[in-house]
């Protein structure tokens, strides 16, 4: 049986890859950079071109659907449409077009977070009716359609729904958090007492496994969102804090209230807007990113754990062990 990592060639799917490399599986990736890796078969295209979709998911039995855009940008609103939309939207045609009989798709907590506190959440939480930001909307849409398409040609979904993933690797949490750290500019947003579940990146691979392994039409799974969490949930930087400390960076001590950081995420926003492609660095601060940081956020894994099995197989102390060992070296940030 052949497995499809679109967007294999990513921090996610990369791993998603070597765990499935790992059990002796053929594993196909379809990216817009080919992978150099001669287990597997690399093909190169876009998720954008339903001919290149369908191309990568013939004679396919699982799709693993983690490629999506990640951009904070403000007037970003049009290309994460394209790609976290109507790209997944290639994606589910070319499985029921060819016949793919599993796909699970890369899901994000943002997808139920609209700015206020979330405490223990599980899947019954329903859709906000506004997000934050246009990724949280897109990956909302794109994961309702995926979850709409359980049953269709004989396709069986399932969507995984993952907070702040990191690990070897990791292009978006560690990078900006080390940059100001290096540069001796980091600051603290909010009174420290608002938690966020973190799961580190292997794990989130593992559970992926877990998905297809369970994933059958009239099973639990078919049609169904977990959230993927590893241990308690923790503030943002009492998370980041002994990573900073263990590659001999300073810790930022200096903090800047959540009500004044939330004005200033705003019309930082508002800034970039009214510069339309002038600006093309995303701002310091969004609204996304504070109150994320500065609301409790987080959730409970117990329908992962019943449904899938899930648990995590790389403990706190490992996972943190491996990532600054990944940062020493230099990947990752």
């Amino acid at each position: 049986m052949v497995s499809l990592v679109i967007g294999g060639a990513g921090f996610v799917g990369r791993h998603v890859v070597d765990a499935l490399l790992q059990r002796g599986q053929h594993v196909r990736v379809l990216d817009l950079k080919p992978l150099d890796d001669e287990r597997v078969e690399s093909l190169v295209g876009d998720i954008c071109d339903p001919a290149d979709v369908a191309e990568a998911c013939c004679g396919v039995d699982t799709v693993f659907q983690t490629a999506s855009l990640v951009d904070v940008r403000p007037g970003s609103g049009r290309r994460l449409y394209e790609v976290n939309l109507y790209g997944n939207r290639n994606v589910i045609a070319a499985c029921i077009g060819t016949g793919v009989r599993k796909l699970v798709y890369t899901s994000s907590v943002d997808v139920v977070f609209d700015g206020r506190p979330i405490r223990t959440g599980d899947e019954s939480l329903p859709y906000p009716t506004r997000h934050l930001d246009v990724y949280g909307r897109t990956k909302m849409l794109a994961e309702r359609e995926v979850l709409q398409a359980n049953g269709r040609g004989g396709l069986a979904t399932c969507a995984l729904r993952l907070g702040g993933v990191y690990g070897p690797g990791d292009p978006h949490r560690f990078p900006p958090v080390l940059a100001l750290a290096r540069a001796n500019r980091g600051v603290r947003l909010g009174d420290g007492r608002a938690v966020f579940n973190h799961v580190y990146v292997e794990n989130v691979a593992h559970a992926h496994l877990l998905a297809a392994d369970q994933l059958a039409l009239g099973s639990p799974v078919a049609g169904a969102s977990y959230f993927i969490t590893d241990h308690a949930p923790r503030n943002f930087f009492a998370f980041f804090d002994p990573f900073l400390r263990d590659l001999g960076l300073p810790v930022p001590t200096h903090t800047i209230p959540y009500g004044v950081a939330y004005l200033l995420a705003a019309a930082w926003e508002l800034a970039t807007l009214a510069a339309g492609g002038l600006l093309r660095a995303a701002p310091p601060l969004t609204r996304y990113v504070v109150a994320s940081t500065c609301v409790d956020f987080f959730f409970s894994g117990e329908q992962a754990a019943r449904d899938l099995g899930y648990r995590p197989p790389v403990g706190d102390a490992e996972a943190r062990r491996r990532t600054v060992e990944s940062l020493r070296a230099g990947a990752g940030g």
